[in-house]
C-alpha cells in the first residue's frame, strides 16, 4: 500500500545526559522522554555513564555510547575520542531513523563533549545556579574550579533552556559567557502518575510509613548544597512526637552526619527511593534545607502529593513554587532555628487549591509541547 504523502513523519529527538543516576535532572529527561514518545515522537537517550538509578520505559531508547571506555569520562585529554565516540553513535541512530530534529544536552560533561558536534537545533538545559556551582567547585579545589569554568565558557554562542525564572535571569545576566538565547521551561511533571505511585503501600516492614508514626521528610542527594547538617540542628526546634526520613543513596554519610548533631534516635535512612511518593503522601511536611536549587522537584511533587511544604528562601525556585499562603514557609539561609519553627507551623496548616498554583504549570503534557515549539522558532 502507498504511503500516505500528506502524513507528518514522527519528530526525532536525541537528548544527552552524563547517567541515569538517582538525580532531579536525570528524572526530568526520562519524564520528558515518556511524554514526547507518547505524542508520537520518537525519542533517544544518549547517556555517558553506564548508571541507571531509575527503571526505563520502553517507548524510548536509551543508547550507552561509551560502553567498554576505561577510565573516567571527565577530563581534557579524553574529549576528542570520547566526542567521537558519542557522535559516531548519533550517526548510527540517524542513519536508521533520519536526522534528528531536536538536541536536548543536560549536564556538564554532556555539555563539554557535545560542543563539539554538529548537533541540529541543539538546546543545553541549564538545571541549576552555574555560579553557585561554580562556587561549590572552586572550595574543592583550582583544578575542579578551572575545568568546570572552561565548560561553562563553552556555551558562548549555543541555545540555552533554563528550568526556572530565577536560573533564567543568571544566565542573562552572565559575564562568563554570552548565549545565543535563553528560554525558561520548567521540568516536566506526570501529574496522574504520580498520584498514583502516592496510593501504593508500602512492603509493611517499613513501619515508620504507617499512620501510627508521624514522620517529615528530606528527599536529596547527600551534596553539601542539600544542607543537611542545617536540617539535622533544626530537628532538635521540631516537635519530638515527628521522625525525620531522609531518602538518599548515601546511608552511611548521613548516619555518621545524624551522630555527629545528635538526633541519630530521630532520623530515618531508608535509602534511595524509586517511589519518593507514597513517602510523601505519608509525611506530615516535606522540608527543603537548600542552599540553592534550580526549580526544586520534590517541593512540587509534594504538592502533588497534597503535602505541606517548608524550605529555606534559596536561589533558584522554591520562591517560584511557594505561593499564596506558602510564602509564609520559606525561612532565611542557614538558620536552623527558624526553619525547625517554620516546621512546627507548618504541621497544623491546610493546604488550599491557591497554594498549590504553580501545579497548572508544570504538567508533562504542556512542558513537552513546549520543547517541541522550540522547532518553530530556531534553526541551528
Amino acid at each position: 500500500m502507498p504511503k500516505n504523502p500528506s502524513a507528518k513523519k514522527p519528530k526525532h529527538v536525541g537528548m544527552i545526559i552524563d547517567s541515569l543516576s538517582g538525580g532531579g535532572a536525570e528524572k526530568v529527561v526520562l519524564e520528558l522522554a515518556a511524554s514526547m514518545s507518547r505524542k508520537g515522537c520518537r525519542v533517544c537517550i544518549f547517556v555517558l555513564k553506564e548508571l541507571v538509578s531509575y527503571p526505563l520505559n520502553d517507548d524510548f531508547k536509551v543508547i550507552f555510547p561509551l560502553s567498554g571506555n576505561s577510565g573516567s569520562v571527565r577530563g581534557w585529554f579524553n574529549e576528542p575520542r570520547l566526542s567521537q565516540q558519542l557522535f559516531n553513535a548519533i550517526r548510527a541512530e540517524e542513519k536508521r531513523h533520519g536526522d534528528f530534529d531536536l538536541s536536548l544536552i543536560h549536564l556538564y560533561e554532556s555539555y563539554r563533549l557535545a560542543s563539539n558536534l554538529p548537533l541540529k537545533n541543539a538546546f543545553y538545559v541549564m538545571h541549576n545556579s552555574y555560579q553557585r556551582e561554580l562556587k561549590r567547585e572552586a572550595r574543592m579545589g583550582p583544578l575542579k574550579y578551572f575545568y568546570q569554568r572552561r565548560i561553562l565558557k563553552r556555551l558562548s554562542g549555543k541555545n540555552l533552556i533554563a528550568v526556572s525564572n530565577g536560573v533564567k535571569q543568571e544566565l542573562e545576566q552572565s559575564t562568563l559567557f554570552k548565549p545565543s538565547s535563553v528560554k525558561r521551561i520548567y521540568n516536566p511533571f506526570d501529574i496522574k502518575s504520580i498520584q498514583n505511585l502516592a496510593q501504593q503501600n508500602g512492603t509493611g516492614k517499613d513501619l515508620y510509613k504507617q499512620d501510627k508514626v508521624k514522620f517529615i521528610l528530606h528527599v536529596g542527594r547527600a551534596a553539601r548544597a542539600k544542607r543537611h547538617d542545617v536540617l539535622f540542628r533544626a530537628l532538635k526546634h521540631v516537635d519530638e512526637r515527628y521522625k525525620l526520613v531522609c531518602l538518599s543513596e548515601n546511608v552511611k554519610k548521613l548516619s555518621k552526619l545524624a551522630k555527629q548533631f545528635k538526633v541519630e534516635d530521630r532520623v530515618i535512612l531508608p535509602g534511595f527511593s524509586q517511589n519518593p511518593y507514597q513517602w510523601m503522601n505519608r509525611a506530615e511536611v516535606t522540608v527543603l534545607s537548600s542552599d540553592f536549587e534550580g526549580l526544586s522537584m520534590v517541593l512540587i511533587e509534594s504538592l502533588i502529593c497534597d503535602t505541606k511544604i517548608v524550605s529555606t528562601d534559596c536561589d533558584f525556585g522554591p520562591r517560584e513554587i511557594m505561593r499564596n499562603g506558602l510564602r509564609h514557609f520559606l525561612c532565611e539561609l542557614g538558620n536552623p532555628e527558624e526553619l525547625g519553627n517554620k516546621i512546627n507551623e507548618a504541621l497544623p496548616y491546610k493546604l488550599t487549591q491557591a497554594d498549590k498554583d504553580i501545579l497548572n504549570e508544570i504538567n508533562s503534557e504542556q512542558i513537552s509541547q513546549a520543547y517541541l515549539d522550540l522547532l518553530g522558532g530556531t534553526t541551528h
